[in-house]
């Protein structure tokens, strides 16, 4: 990963001086959309060097949770599925 990546994200969506987002939940970045939310429109490179990101991992967390019987908009999340250690 890029130095300018890593000096322009956070995990924190609060932090105003990083207009990159990253999702340990997710393994994914994006531009944070300062509207009132915690929204952001995802990437897939880089946008200062052109890497390729990792790909998301979103579908693959909606498709445990759904695995174990959980709803994931209501239900009880496990603690390892807050974070990047149901994938590592």
């Amino acid at each position: 990963m890029c130095e300018k990546l890593k000096l322009n994200s956070s995990i924190d969506f609060e932090n105003v001086d990083t207009p990159i987002v990253y999702s340990e939940k997710f393994d994914e970045y994006g531009v944070k959309i300062w509207d009132g939310g915690t929204s952001s429109i995802s990437i897939e490179f880089c946008p200062w060097c052109g890497q390729k990101l990792p790909n998301s991992k979103r579908d693959q967390w909606f498709d445990e949770i759904e695995k174990l019987g959980i709803d994931p908009w209501n239900g009880k999340i496990p603690e390892k599925y807050l974070s990047d250690k149901w994938y590592r």
